[in-house]
Protein backbone atom coordinates (compact mmCIF):
# COMPACT_ATOMS: atom_id res chain seq x y z
CA UNK A 1 0.00 0.00 0.00
CA UNK A 2 1.43 3.63 -1.63
CA UNK A 3 1.45 5.97 1.28
CA UNK A 4 -0.52 8.40 -0.85
CA UNK A 5 -4.27 7.88 0.00
CA UNK A 6 -3.69 6.62 3.75
CA UNK A 7 -6.33 3.74 5.00
CA UNK A 8 -7.38 6.03 8.15
CA UNK A 9 -7.77 9.43 5.97
CA UNK A 10 -9.36 7.97 2.31
CA UNK A 11 -11.16 4.76 3.51
CA UNK A 12 -10.49 1.03 2.27
CA UNK A 13 -9.52 1.48 -0.80
CA UNK A 14 -10.18 -1.92 -2.63
CA UNK A 15 -8.93 -3.43 -6.31
CA UNK A 16 -11.87 -1.57 -8.61
CA UNK A 17 -14.26 -4.77 -9.74
CA UNK A 18 -17.05 -2.71 -8.88
CA UNK A 19 -20.12 -2.87 -6.58
CA UNK A 20 -22.24 -5.26 -8.15
CA UNK A 21 -22.51 -9.08 -8.29
CA UNK A 22 -19.60 -10.82 -10.73
CA UNK A 23 -21.94 -12.24 -12.95
CA UNK A 24 -24.06 -8.91 -13.33
CA UNK A 25 -23.52 -7.20 -16.60
CA UNK A 26 -23.06 -3.95 -14.95
CA UNK A 27 -19.91 -5.38 -13.07
CA UNK A 28 -18.71 -7.45 -15.89
CA UNK A 29 -18.80 -3.90 -18.21
CA UNK A 30 -17.08 -1.90 -15.26
CA UNK A 31 -14.21 -4.48 -15.33
CA UNK A 32 -13.53 -4.05 -18.61
CA UNK A 33 -13.71 -0.14 -18.49
CA UNK A 34 -10.97 -0.45 -15.73
CA UNK A 35 -8.25 -2.87 -17.35
CA UNK A 36 -6.04 0.78 -17.81
CA UNK A 37 -2.96 1.61 -16.37
CA UNK A 38 -3.84 5.06 -14.92
CA UNK A 39 -0.58 7.07 -13.44
CA UNK A 40 0.21 10.54 -12.58
CA UNK A 41 3.65 12.41 -13.84
CA UNK A 42 5.19 15.61 -13.10
CA UNK A 43 7.34 17.54 -16.19
CA UNK A 44 9.99 19.99 -15.72
CA UNK A 45 12.06 21.58 -18.16
CA UNK A 46 15.13 21.45 -18.94
CA UNK A 47 16.84 24.20 -20.20
CA UNK A 48 17.19 25.84 -23.06
CA UNK A 49 13.73 26.48 -24.27
CA UNK A 50 12.89 27.12 -27.80
CA UNK A 51 10.88 29.69 -28.69
CA UNK A 52 10.39 31.27 -31.59
CA UNK A 53 12.39 29.16 -34.02
CA UNK A 54 10.47 27.18 -36.89
CA UNK A 55 11.39 23.81 -38.62
CA UNK A 56 13.54 26.41 -40.49
CA UNK A 57 15.78 27.33 -37.60
CA UNK A 58 17.20 30.43 -39.46
CA UNK A 59 13.64 32.32 -39.14
CA UNK A 60 11.67 33.52 -36.41
CA UNK A 61 8.30 31.98 -35.58
CA UNK A 62 6.80 33.14 -32.32
CA UNK A 63 4.18 30.41 -32.15
CA UNK A 64 6.62 27.48 -31.99
CA UNK A 65 7.44 25.84 -28.52
CA UNK A 66 10.02 23.08 -28.21
CA UNK A 67 11.48 21.89 -25.16
CA UNK A 68 12.94 18.57 -23.67
CA UNK A 69 11.52 17.96 -19.57
CA UNK A 70 11.96 15.75 -17.25
CA UNK A 71 9.76 13.33 -16.39
CA UNK A 72 9.47 12.19 -12.76
CA UNK A 73 7.12 10.39 -10.67
CA UNK A 74 3.65 12.59 -9.35
CA UNK A 75 1.31 11.03 -6.63
CA UNK A 76 -1.61 12.99 -4.42
CA UNK A 77 -3.60 11.56 -2.18
CA UNK A 78 -6.88 13.21 -1.17
CA UNK A 79 -7.54 12.79 2.71
CA UNK A 80 -11.46 12.37 4.29
CA UNK A 81 -13.00 15.70 4.02
CA UNK A 82 -13.98 17.29 7.33
CA UNK A 83 -15.33 20.87 9.03
CA UNK A 84 -11.74 21.58 10.30
CA UNK A 85 -9.87 21.03 7.92
CA UNK A 86 -11.60 21.19 4.50
CA UNK A 87 -10.29 19.26 1.21
CA UNK A 88 -6.58 18.93 1.15
CA UNK A 89 -4.19 16.74 -0.42
CA UNK A 90 -0.64 15.46 -0.35
CA UNK A 91 1.31 16.23 -3.31
CA UNK A 92 4.66 13.80 -3.68
CA UNK A 93 6.89 14.91 -6.49
CA UNK A 94 9.47 11.78 -6.97
CA UNK A 95 12.49 10.98 -8.69
CA UNK A 96 13.46 10.91 -12.04
CA UNK A 97 11.63 8.25 -14.28
CA UNK A 98 12.19 9.64 -18.11
CA UNK A 99 12.00 12.37 -20.61
CA UNK A 100 9.13 14.05 -22.21
CA UNK A 101 10.30 15.75 -25.98
CA UNK A 102 7.68 18.29 -27.29
CA UNK A 103 6.55 20.66 -29.34
CA UNK A 104 3.66 22.99 -29.18
CA UNK A 105 2.25 25.16 -31.89
CA UNK A 106 -0.25 28.34 -31.36
CA UNK A 107 -2.85 28.16 -34.11
CA UNK A 108 -5.93 30.26 -34.78
CA UNK A 109 -9.61 29.75 -33.61
CA UNK A 110 -11.12 27.69 -36.13
CA UNK A 111 -8.42 25.54 -37.32
CA UNK A 112 -8.72 21.88 -37.94
CA UNK A 113 -5.46 20.10 -36.56
CA UNK A 114 -3.95 16.92 -37.47
CA UNK A 115 -1.23 14.52 -36.75
CA UNK A 116 -0.31 14.41 -40.73
CA UNK A 117 -0.43 18.20 -41.46
CA UNK A 118 1.94 20.66 -39.84
CA UNK A 119 -0.61 23.48 -38.87
CA UNK A 120 0.06 27.32 -39.55
CA UNK A 121 0.56 28.83 -36.58
CA UNK A 122 -0.75 32.40 -34.67
CA UNK A 123 2.20 34.22 -32.40
CA UNK A 124 1.59 33.13 -28.93
CA UNK A 125 -0.08 36.48 -26.95
CA UNK A 126 0.19 36.05 -23.08
CA UNK A 127 -2.84 38.17 -22.87
CA UNK A 128 -5.42 36.09 -24.07
CA UNK A 129 -6.55 32.97 -24.54
CA UNK A 130 -5.45 30.49 -27.54
CA UNK A 131 -5.91 27.16 -28.81
CA UNK A 132 -2.47 25.09 -29.70
CA UNK A 133 -1.77 21.69 -31.13
CA UNK A 134 0.50 19.79 -29.71
CA UNK A 135 2.72 18.26 -32.80
CA UNK A 136 4.93 16.27 -31.36
CA UNK A 137 5.17 14.78 -27.55
CA UNK A 138 7.29 11.77 -27.34
CA UNK A 139 6.97 10.00 -23.77
CA UNK A 140 10.07 7.93 -22.86
CA UNK A 141 10.62 6.37 -19.34
CA UNK A 142 13.81 4.76 -18.45
CA UNK A 143 16.61 4.39 -21.23
CA UNK A 144 13.78 4.94 -23.57
CA UNK A 145 12.60 1.69 -24.61
CA UNK A 146 9.25 1.75 -22.83
CA UNK A 147 7.57 4.67 -24.36
CA UNK A 148 4.92 6.53 -26.99
CA UNK A 149 4.36 9.02 -29.50
CA UNK A 150 1.40 11.26 -29.50
CA UNK A 151 -0.86 13.70 -30.74
CA UNK A 152 -3.15 16.96 -29.17
CA UNK A 153 -4.47 19.63 -28.86
CA UNK A 154 -5.42 22.55 -25.61
CA UNK A 155 -5.64 25.80 -24.94
CA UNK A 156 -4.17 28.83 -22.85
CA UNK A 157 -5.69 30.93 -20.01
CA UNK A 158 -3.91 33.75 -18.58
CA UNK A 159 -4.81 33.92 -14.79
CA UNK A 160 -3.81 36.47 -12.02
CA UNK A 161 -2.46 34.68 -9.39
CA UNK A 162 -1.96 37.29 -6.05
CA UNK A 163 -0.06 40.06 -7.97
CA UNK A 164 1.29 37.36 -10.52
CA UNK A 165 0.57 36.78 -14.15
CA UNK A 166 0.55 33.28 -14.70
CA UNK A 167 -0.43 31.72 -18.19
CA UNK A 168 -2.13 28.53 -17.58
CA UNK A 169 -1.90 25.90 -20.24
CA UNK A 170 -4.64 22.49 -20.19
CA UNK A 171 -4.41 20.33 -23.20
CA UNK A 172 -5.86 16.87 -24.84
CA UNK A 173 -3.41 13.82 -26.34
CA UNK A 174 -4.03 10.93 -27.86
CA UNK A 175 -0.99 8.09 -28.08
CA UNK A 176 -0.48 7.14 -31.45
CA UNK A 177 2.17 4.80 -31.22
CA UNK A 178 3.80 2.85 -28.55
CA UNK A 179 7.61 1.20 -27.90
CA UNK A 180 8.55 -1.44 -25.64
CA UNK A 181 5.75 -2.07 -22.93
CA UNK A 182 3.78 0.43 -24.66
CA UNK A 183 3.84 -0.99 -28.11
CA UNK A 184 0.09 -1.89 -29.46
CA UNK A 185 -1.78 0.13 -26.43
CA UNK A 186 -3.98 3.05 -27.27
CA UNK A 187 -4.83 5.51 -24.07
CA UNK A 188 -5.39 9.33 -23.66
CA UNK A 189 -3.92 12.03 -21.25
CA UNK A 190 -4.94 15.22 -20.18
CA UNK A 191 -2.18 18.15 -19.20
CA UNK A 192 -2.39 20.88 -16.95
CA UNK A 193 0.42 23.64 -15.90
CA UNK A 194 1.81 26.67 -16.77
CA UNK A 195 4.23 28.30 -19.73
CA UNK A 196 7.07 30.69 -18.57
CA UNK A 197 10.26 31.38 -20.15
CA UNK A 198 11.87 28.17 -18.85
CA UNK A 199 8.98 25.99 -20.68
CA UNK A 200 6.19 24.02 -19.90
CA UNK A 201 5.99 22.67 -15.60
CA UNK A 202 3.00 20.91 -14.40
CA UNK A 203 1.23 17.71 -14.12
CA UNK A 204 -0.45 14.88 -16.73
CA UNK A 205 -2.16 12.17 -15.69
CA UNK A 206 -2.69 9.72 -18.13
CA UNK A 207 -4.68 6.06 -18.68
CA UNK A 208 -3.83 3.94 -21.50
CA UNK A 209 -5.46 0.70 -21.84
CA UNK A 210 -3.85 -2.53 -20.48
CA UNK A 211 -6.73 -5.61 -21.14
CA UNK A 212 -3.92 -7.77 -21.76
CA UNK A 213 -1.86 -6.43 -18.40
CA UNK A 214 1.50 -6.30 -20.10
CA UNK A 215 1.70 -2.66 -18.34
CA UNK A 216 0.22 -3.68 -14.67
CA UNK A 217 1.78 -5.45 -11.63
CA UNK A 218 0.55 -7.58 -8.70
CA UNK A 219 3.81 -6.48 -6.92
CA UNK A 220 4.27 -3.65 -4.73
CA UNK A 221 6.12 -0.49 -6.19
CA UNK A 222 8.94 0.92 -4.25
CA UNK A 223 8.07 4.38 -2.33
CA UNK A 224 8.14 7.59 -3.71
CA UNK A 225 11.43 8.83 -3.51
CA UNK A 226 10.57 12.38 -2.22
CA UNK A 227 12.21 15.28 -3.80
CA UNK A 228 11.54 18.98 -3.86
CA UNK A 229 8.46 20.72 -4.91
CA UNK A 230 8.61 22.82 -8.07
CA UNK A 231 5.53 24.79 -7.43
CA UNK A 232 4.39 24.92 -3.44
CA UNK A 233 2.38 27.57 -4.14
CA UNK A 234 -0.31 24.85 -6.32
CA UNK A 235 -2.04 22.22 -4.69
CA UNK A 236 -3.52 18.99 -6.75
CA UNK A 237 -6.56 17.32 -6.00
CA UNK A 238 -7.36 14.14 -6.89
CA UNK A 239 -10.67 12.16 -6.63
CA UNK A 240 -12.67 9.14 -8.98
CA UNK A 241 -16.50 9.16 -9.80
CA UNK A 242 -18.57 6.40 -10.60
CA UNK A 243 -22.59 5.79 -11.50
CA UNK A 244 -24.26 4.31 -7.78
CA UNK A 245 -27.53 2.44 -7.19
CA UNK A 246 -30.45 4.46 -6.90
CA UNK A 247 -32.97 6.72 -8.85
CA UNK A 248 -30.77 9.65 -7.97
CA UNK A 249 -27.91 8.73 -9.56
CA UNK A 250 -29.75 7.77 -13.02
CA UNK A 251 -28.86 10.34 -15.89
CA UNK A 252 -31.87 12.19 -17.00
CA UNK A 253 -32.62 14.02 -20.60
CA UNK A 254 -31.72 17.83 -20.24
CA UNK A 255 -34.12 20.02 -22.20
CA UNK A 256 -34.68 23.91 -23.44
CA UNK A 257 -37.58 25.87 -22.37
CA UNK A 258 -39.06 24.97 -25.91
CA UNK A 259 -38.73 21.69 -25.24
CA UNK A 260 -35.31 21.00 -27.03
CA UNK A 261 -33.23 18.07 -26.11
CA UNK A 262 -30.14 19.69 -25.29
CA UNK A 263 -27.89 16.69 -23.43
CA UNK A 264 -28.02 14.53 -20.40
CA UNK A 265 -27.50 15.26 -17.02
CA UNK A 266 -25.56 13.19 -15.08
CA UNK A 267 -24.83 12.11 -11.55
CA UNK A 268 -21.97 10.21 -9.79
CA UNK A 269 -20.49 9.31 -6.79
CA UNK A 270 -17.34 11.01 -5.81
CA UNK A 271 -14.57 8.35 -4.47
CA UNK A 272 -11.44 8.21 -3.02
CA UNK A 273 -9.24 7.16 -5.65
CA UNK A 274 -5.69 5.89 -6.03
CA UNK A 275 -3.39 5.51 -9.05
CA UNK A 276 0.87 4.78 -9.04
CA UNK A 277 3.53 3.57 -11.37
CA UNK A 278 7.34 3.43 -10.78
CA UNK A 279 10.25 2.76 -13.73
CA UNK A 280 13.53 0.83 -13.17
CA UNK A 281 16.22 -0.35 -15.53
CA UNK A 282 15.36 -3.87 -14.53
CA UNK A 283 11.67 -4.61 -14.59
CA UNK A 284 10.65 -1.43 -16.98
CA UNK A 285 7.64 0.56 -16.14
CA UNK A 286 5.25 -0.91 -13.78
CA UNK A 287 2.09 0.50 -12.89
CA UNK A 288 -0.85 -0.61 -10.00
CA UNK A 289 -4.22 -1.79 -10.58
CA UNK A 290 -6.61 1.73 -9.98
CA UNK A 291 -8.05 1.21 -6.91
CA UNK A 292 -11.30 3.23 -5.51
CA UNK A 293 -12.24 3.68 -2.29
CA UNK A 294 -15.69 4.98 -0.03
CA UNK A 295 -18.15 7.29 -1.57
CA UNK A 296 -17.31 10.81 -0.04
CA UNK A 297 -19.04 13.32 -2.40
CA UNK A 298 -21.77 13.90 -5.50
CA UNK A 299 -21.15 15.28 -8.77
CA UNK A 300 -24.47 16.41 -10.61
CA UNK A 301 -23.12 17.54 -14.02
CA UNK A 302 -24.79 18.69 -17.64
CA UNK A 303 -22.84 17.59 -20.74
CA UNK A 304 -23.67 17.95 -24.57
CA UNK A 305 -21.93 17.57 -27.91
CA UNK A 306 -20.20 20.99 -28.99
CA UNK A 307 -20.55 20.61 -32.53
CA UNK A 308 -24.58 20.39 -33.29
CA UNK A 309 -25.58 17.63 -35.75
CA UNK A 310 -21.86 16.48 -35.56
CA UNK A 311 -21.47 12.12 -35.82
CA UNK A 312 -21.17 10.02 -32.77
CA UNK A 313 -18.29 8.95 -34.01
CA UNK A 314 -14.70 9.28 -32.16
CA UNK A 315 -11.86 8.47 -34.15
CA UNK A 316 -8.07 9.07 -33.60
CA UNK A 317 -8.03 11.88 -36.26
CA UNK A 318 -11.26 13.36 -35.41
CA UNK A 319 -12.44 12.78 -31.79
CA UNK A 320 -16.21 13.55 -31.11
CA UNK A 321 -15.70 17.38 -29.32
CA UNK A 322 -18.12 17.65 -25.71
CA UNK A 323 -18.73 20.24 -23.16
CA UNK A 324 -19.98 21.42 -19.72
CA UNK A 325 -20.89 22.18 -16.58
CA UNK A 326 -21.13 20.19 -13.15
CA UNK A 327 -20.78 20.70 -9.54
CA UNK A 328 -18.82 18.57 -7.43
CA UNK A 329 -20.06 18.48 -3.74
CA UNK A 330 -17.49 16.70 -0.90
CA UNK A 331 -18.62 15.47 2.09
CA UNK A 332 -17.13 14.33 5.37
CA UNK A 333 -18.23 10.97 7.21
CA UNK A 334 -21.76 12.23 8.58
CA UNK A 335 -22.67 13.18 5.05
CA UNK A 336 -22.40 17.05 5.57
CA UNK A 337 -21.16 19.15 2.76
CA UNK A 338 -17.49 20.29 3.24
CA UNK A 339 -17.22 22.44 0.35
CA UNK A 340 -18.09 22.47 -3.66
CA UNK A 341 -16.52 23.24 -6.98
CA UNK A 342 -18.67 24.17 -10.15
CA UNK A 343 -16.44 23.38 -13.53
CA UNK A 344 -17.39 24.52 -16.90
CA UNK A 345 -15.47 21.96 -19.19
CA UNK A 346 -14.86 24.18 -22.37
CA UNK A 347 -12.99 21.30 -24.03
CA UNK A 348 -13.72 17.62 -24.34
CA UNK A 349 -12.47 14.54 -26.80
CA UNK A 350 -13.87 11.62 -26.92
CA UNK A 351 -12.70 8.61 -28.45
CA UNK A 352 -14.50 5.21 -29.41
CA UNK A 353 -12.93 1.90 -27.84
CA UNK A 354 -13.64 -1.53 -29.43
CA UNK A 355 -15.27 -3.74 -26.50
CA UNK A 356 -15.91 -6.74 -27.91
CA UNK A 357 -18.87 -9.27 -26.28
CA UNK A 358 -20.46 -6.10 -24.77
CA UNK A 359 -23.82 -5.40 -26.39
CA UNK A 360 -22.90 -2.41 -29.33
CA UNK A 361 -19.21 -3.68 -28.90
CA UNK A 362 -18.22 0.18 -28.42
CA UNK A 363 -16.92 1.57 -25.10
CA UNK A 364 -15.71 5.60 -24.81
CA UNK A 365 -12.26 6.84 -23.25
CA UNK A 366 -11.86 10.90 -22.88
CA UNK A 367 -10.27 13.38 -22.01
CA UNK A 368 -11.44 16.76 -20.17
CA UNK A 369 -10.24 20.25 -19.11
CA UNK A 370 -11.97 23.54 -18.21
CA UNK A 371 -11.81 26.14 -15.21
CA UNK A 372 -13.56 26.14 -11.71
CA UNK A 373 -15.74 28.67 -11.98
CA UNK A 374 -17.43 28.93 -8.54
CA UNK A 375 -16.51 27.57 -4.82
CA UNK A 376 -18.53 27.27 -2.14
CA UNK A 377 -17.43 25.80 1.61
CA UNK A 378 -13.91 25.61 2.57
CA UNK A 379 -13.65 26.49 -1.52
CA UNK A 380 -14.67 30.07 -1.48
CA UNK A 381 -12.42 32.24 -3.17
CA UNK A 382 -10.57 29.33 -5.06
CA UNK A 383 -9.34 29.59 -8.30
CA UNK A 384 -7.68 26.93 -10.71
CA UNK A 385 -8.47 24.51 -13.23
CA UNK A 386 -10.60 20.97 -13.26
CA UNK A 387 -9.00 18.44 -15.67
CA UNK A 388 -9.18 14.76 -16.04
CA UNK A 389 -9.35 11.48 -18.29
CA UNK A 390 -12.10 8.94 -18.06
CA UNK A 391 -13.39 5.72 -19.41
CA UNK A 392 -17.38 4.09 -19.77
CA UNK A 393 -19.98 2.32 -21.63
CA UNK A 394 -22.74 4.20 -22.25
CA UNK A 395 -26.84 3.47 -23.80
CA UNK A 396 -28.86 6.30 -23.77
CA UNK A 397 -31.20 6.10 -21.01
CA UNK A 398 -32.70 4.26 -19.70
CA UNK A 399 -30.27 1.68 -20.52
CA UNK A 400 -26.50 0.82 -18.94
CA UNK A 401 -24.07 3.36 -17.90
CA UNK A 402 -20.59 2.15 -16.70
CA UNK A 403 -18.05 4.99 -15.82
CA UNK A 404 -14.96 5.75 -13.99
CA UNK A 405 -13.53 8.95 -13.92
CA UNK A 406 -9.83 10.44 -12.87
CA UNK A 407 -10.65 14.01 -11.56
CA UNK A 408 -8.03 16.52 -10.83
CA UNK A 409 -8.66 19.81 -9.64
CA UNK A 410 -5.20 21.99 -9.84
CA UNK A 411 -5.54 24.97 -7.35
CA UNK A 412 -3.55 28.34 -6.74
CA UNK A 413 -2.50 27.48 -2.79
CA UNK A 414 -0.34 30.19 -1.92
CA UNK A 415 -1.10 29.87 1.56
CA UNK A 416 -1.35 25.81 1.71
CA UNK A 417 -4.77 25.95 2.50
CA UNK A 418 -5.82 22.44 0.66
CA UNK A 419 -1.90 21.23 1.07
CA UNK A 420 -2.33 17.89 3.87
CA UNK A 421 1.24 16.82 4.91
CA UNK A 422 2.70 14.11 3.98
CA UNK A 423 4.72 13.56 7.39
CA UNK A 424 1.47 13.74 9.17
CA UNK A 425 -0.11 10.21 7.67
CA UNK A 426 3.33 8.45 7.75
Amino acid sequence: MSSLSPRDTAGTLVPNTAASSADSATGAIQRLVDQVAGFNVYVIPRPPLSLGRGGDSTKADASRIALTADLVRFEVGLQRPSQRSGVQATNRVGELVGRLDLCWVVIPDGVFARPDRPPSGTPLDSSQSQRFVMQEMTFQFGSGSDGFRSFGTGRTFPLMVGSETRLMVSAIGNVTEGTGKFRGHEGNFTVCGDLDERGFRGHIVLRIIDSDRTLRTDTPLLDIADSSDPDPATTILMWGAQKGAGPDLENRPSFTPDGTLRGLNIPTELKFLQLGFAYDERQGFRATDLRVGDAMGREVGFGRGSVPGATEAGTADSPFLFEGVAKYSFHDQKGCTVGAITTNVVEGRRFDVSMPGVPGGVGWRFGFFGPIVCGYGCFVGASGMFYGASGSFFQPPPGLHVITHFYFARLSDPNGKFRASVNQFR
